[in-house]
């Protein structure tokens, strides 16, 4: 009989054993717990977080799509800059070199403050100190430009009647001269070459592309001479019409300079008021007009589709020597373009329009020249300005200012709706003529001295509605909407414990 192989363990061995397999255990147990870690550091986890990241980036995209993004870009903007020889004297001095900074500092920070600054530089410039003019046709020492830009000025407006009083040389000598000194500054309204004549000024500012043109009714003499017609920007209908669509094309706002109306006058004439209408026709956005060397009111033109236009109709002078009151007292317009994007659309609005008051206050015995804001003007300045000689009183004060400003805004201007004058040219006396060469008339236009009758036949209770509207169809429209600078007017801003009155008959000829 065989032996059992089978020889039970003894108890050490046992426990061995069963130590081993609880080990074994152990080790099986913690390499799934290892794996298992692995597993989601390396997959589960990094899943887990894109998940989550792709849903916050859902989240904030449904948030930005509920959610507008705005942007806003403000714009100050002045009138002629316009240097007589006491100016241009002012700057010089006996080691030859000239600088005019001193005359913009009193306004600089209003200027500097805005995201974009525009001013009408009504002359040609010269680097020749031999050269220059200050009357009766004007060449501006280039020093002037440059202090235009140390001021605060990003915007050039050159589109005017004096732009050609000495003919191409000098127009070619202010272009070369923006071209070497400031190249990145746009200028306006006159052009080297005729392909940047067919193009158009662009700026973006705070993601907003702003467009600019600007156009002059004529000028002095006879332009840039034969072949170089295109130097100079001249109002003609379809050419107007047809850079308007280019610029919208390639901008989100459209801001046009108009230099136009007519000189002295406060309320703007029949040849404003209708390209104003058809610059509002053609989907501009906001005017800024001159010439006039006076104030005239601002308001805005609405149609019946909605689109809107801010117009200044004319913001008066900014720097000269003029001696006349309203020549003296100036506007700097101010808004702010707001551009806002919000479910792939995109909206313009054009805000706060306003015009703040100026003063070109000088006195040439005592060398000062400077503009100010009303704001910081003072009866003692006011008393200290050079034109109460000329005026022979002492009209000219803080007191009337405020109040003939107020009055230039509360004239009230009705949108026109005639086609009359828009083909109109000038000839070198500044009368308008037709394609026949024949003077048209212009005496239906409104003139300040009968403004103030209309807008109180107007609020007359006994005023016949049917006649007011029957006869001029240039001083009413169904089609259009206008809210003039009247309906903006502060009347705490201002005194009015004087009773201003212009009754002097103010000759200026000598300064224009």
């Amino acid at each position: 009989m065989k032996k059992n192989k089978n020889i039970p363990l003894n108890l050490k061995e046992q426990i061995n054993s069963r130590i081993g397999l609880i080990c074994s255990i152990v080790v099986m147990l913690l390499l799934v717990l290892v794996f298992h870690q692995l597993d989601y550091q390396l997959i589960q986890k990094p899943a887990d977080q894109a998940a989550k990241e792709a849903a916050k980036q859902k989240e904030k995209a449904e948030a930005a799509a509920k959610a507008p993004e705005i942007s806003t870009a403000t714009v100050v903007a002045v009138g002629d800059n316009l240097f007589h020889d006491s100016l241009i004297e002012s700057g010089k001095s006996d080691s030859g070199t000239w600088n005019y900074d001193k005359i913009y500092e009193n306004v600089k920070d209003e200027i500097q403050a805005a995201d974009i600054a525009m001013v009408d530089q009504e002359t040609v410039f010269t680097t020749d100190h031999d050269a220059v003019s200050g009357y009766p046709s004007f060449a501006t020492p280039t020093e002037v430009g440059d202090a235009l830009i140390n001021a605060g000025f990003d915007v050039i407006e050159s589109a005017t009647n004096h732009i050609d009083d000495y003919g191409y040389d000098y127009m070619a000598q202010t272009l070369n001269y923006w071209k070497t000194s400031h190249p990145d500054v746009p200028v306006l309204g006159i052009h080297e070459t005729e392909e940047d004549a067919n193009s158009v000024k662009v700026l973006e500012v705070n993601g907003i592309k702003i467009s600019f043109l600007d156009y002059t009714y004529g000028t002095n003499n006879s332009g840039a001479g034969e072949g170089k017609e295109y130097m100079i920007d001249i109002f003609e209908k379809d050419k107007v019409a047809s850079m308007i669509q280019k610029a919208k094309e390639n901008s989100d706002v459209l801001i046009f300079v108009a230099h136009w109306g007519k000189e002295m006058e406060p309320m703007p004439t029949e040849y404003e008021k209708e390209w104003a209408t058809f610059l509002m026709q053609q989907g501009v956005d906001v005017v800024i007009g001159g010439h006039p060397h006076t104030l005239q009111p601002y308001g805005t033109m609405s149609d019946k589709e909605g689109h809107s236009m801010l117009i200044f109709y004319s913001l008066g002078n900014f720097v000269s020597t003029q001696e006349s009151f309203d020549a003296l007292l100036e506007g700097m317009g101010c808004f702010t373009i707001q551009k806002t994007v919000q479910n792939g659309k995109t909206t313009v609005e054009i805000l706060d329009p306003e015009v703040k008051p100026m003063v070109m206050h000088y006195n040439k015995d005592a060398g000062v020249f400077s503009p100010y804001m009303l704001s910081d003007y003072t009866e003692e300045l006011a008393s200290q300005h050079e034109v109460r000689t000329v005026l022979g009183d002492d009209s000219f004060t803080l007191a009337n200012l405020q109040a003939r400003f107020k009055e230039i805004m509360s004239l009230s201007v009705k949108p026109s709706t005639n086609t009359d004058l828009l083909d109109v040219t000038f000839n070198s006396d500044g009368d308008m003529v037709n394609s026949n060469g024949e003077y048209v008339d212009d005496t239906w236009s409104v003139s300040a001295a009968n403004a103030q009758d209309d807008t109180a036949a107007d609020n007359s209770d006994s005023s016949d509605d049917s006649s007011d509207s029957s006869d001029d169809s240039s001083d009413s429209s169904d089609d259009y909407d206008y809210s003039d600078s009247s309906d903006n007017s502060d009347e705490s801003d201002y005194s009015d414990e004087s009773d201003y009155s212009d009754d002097s008959d103010y000759s200026d000829d000598s300064e224009y």
